[in-house]
């Protein structure tokens, strides 16, 4: 190998081992299975081409020495059947039919028990039939991997594309270990490029759908809520008995607030499953703008949603608050109707709210009430409802007896007639 030569395969072998690098990193972050599989079975591509490619002689100058051939015999069908084990899992292969899973099942026998029985041939047999093993693995592989595109499974293009661009390379890769003259630069050019090309595509292939799985996990385990991102229930139970304990704690006072949204049925007609799921985005995204994101909001169930404002500077505050989450959401929104065409409709909402101080509360309590509120402000102009503390009833946002602080709502309260009836908006 020349100097020219060395740089070629130098060159290719150091990207080649870059991807290797790039999936190390993804398996130490996703730490999944199949990262750590997909890490294996690269790490195996990039020994099979720097052994075969002639790199030890040029570069360890291991010409002679016998391990380097024991080696180029045994990496292929290795590397071959690492590579079925893998596209069997990858592919779900046992799932999908009995031709896959017991064609990727054979093939992996094959290799890992033919490789060593390689090195029972003569010597100038050997690589020749670890060759073959090789090569006909990876046929197969590619054979499957279309045969599954055709079952609707869209990523196996990717793995197809992977094995036909590598079935060149090992034929190219095969040739320059079985010959002691070497074919022309521009050939060995051309096989270094598949060799980088074929093992990327392997790659992307291997991480796309290795972050599909990634994604269903994280789903089956998140904490959030698919269509609207806001938490789901269990993560909102569990944020309000947390801010109990600090309120009794800090002897701070904050609110609960529950959006709930009527009639979603006369929106589902109109809208469908699709729209209607728009319609609960925005809302929510509406609703986060007011409340900020820094209150944990949250989806307690299909048409209800929860907000733990955990700090209020002012019990004057929840009358704002309240009273601008109303207004906001009762707001016309643009949806997609069944037809395709965008509309505008309005949600029938309504907010309740309960205030929270240092006294700990059974949390279905608490939610029970903050419900109840909403349903309450259903009836209201506003659509904004608070609970007061002492009738225990529903009272308008705009027209509840809040102080100017803390202390004076909690003196007022412990002196119910002390109480002066704060005027509203409207009669203002």
């Amino acid at each position: 190998m020349n100097a020219a030569e060395t740089v070629i395969w130098s060159a290719a072998a150091g990207s080649i081992a870059l991807v290797v690098l790039l999936a190390l990193t993804d398996a130490v972050y996703s730490r999944s299975r199949a990262s750590v599989q997909s890490l294996i079975y690269l790490s195996a591509c990039w020994l099979f081409f720097f052994l075969l490619s002639g790199l030890p002689e040029a570069l360890l100058d291991q010409a002679d020495a016998p391990w380097v051939f024991t080696a180029q015999v045994l990496i292929g069908p290795l590397c071959a059947g690492l590579g079925a084990y893998g596209a069997s899992h990858w592919l779900s292969a046992p799932r999908r039919d009995r031709v896959s899973d017991i064609s990727f099942r054979g093939t992996t026998l094959l290799c890992l028990v033919g490789g060593p029985l390689c090195l029972l041939l003569p010597a100038g047999l050997q690589l020749a039939a670890s060759a073959m093993l090789t090569v006909v693995t990876l046929s197969v592989a590619l054979w499957l991997a279309v045969r599954a595109t055709q079952q609707g499974d869209r990523l196996a293009w990717g793995l197809a594309a992977g094995c036909l661009l590598t079935l060149p390379l090992q034929w190219g890769l095969y040739w320059l270990a079985l010959n002691t003259t070497r074919p022309s630069l521009a050939i060995q050019a051309v096989v270094a490029l598949l060799g980088l090309l074929s093992v990327a595509a392997i790659a992307v292939t291997l991480w796309l759908r290795n972050h599909q799985d990634l994604q269903i996990r994280h789903q089956a385990h998140s904490r959030r809520d698919p269509v609207t991102q806001l938490y789901n229930s269990t993560a909102m139970v569990q944020k309000i008995i947390r801010a109990q304990r600090r309120l009794v704690r800090t002897r701070r006072d904050g609110a609960l607030m529950a959006v709930q949204v009527f009639d979603p049925e006369r929106l589902l007609a109109q809208v469908g499953h699709y729209g209607l799921n728009e319609i609960y985005s925005q809302l929510a995204r509406r609703m986060q703008r007011h409340t900020g994101v820094v209150n944990p909001a949250g989806r307690y169930y299909d048409r209800c949603f929860v907000v733990l404002i955990e700090t209020l500077h002012s019990p004057r505050w929840i009358r704002t608050m309240g009273l601008r989450v109303a207004s906001s959401l009762r707001k016309p929104l643009e949806v997609t109707s069944l037809n395709g065409e965008r509309i505008k409709l309005s949600a029938d909402i309504g907010v309740g709210m309960v205030h929270l101080s240092g006294a700990a509360r059974d949390v279905d309590d608490l939610l029970h009430e903050v419900q109840d509120m909403a349903a309450a402000a259903r009836a209201m102009r506003s659509r904004a409802a608070l609970l007061d503390e002492i009738s225990r009833q529903a009272v308008p946002v705009e027209n509840a007896e809040l102080g100017a602080s803390w202390h004076a709502m909690r003196t007022a309260r412990s002196h119910p007639a002390r109480l002066q009836p704060v005027r509203s908006r409207r009669s203002a």
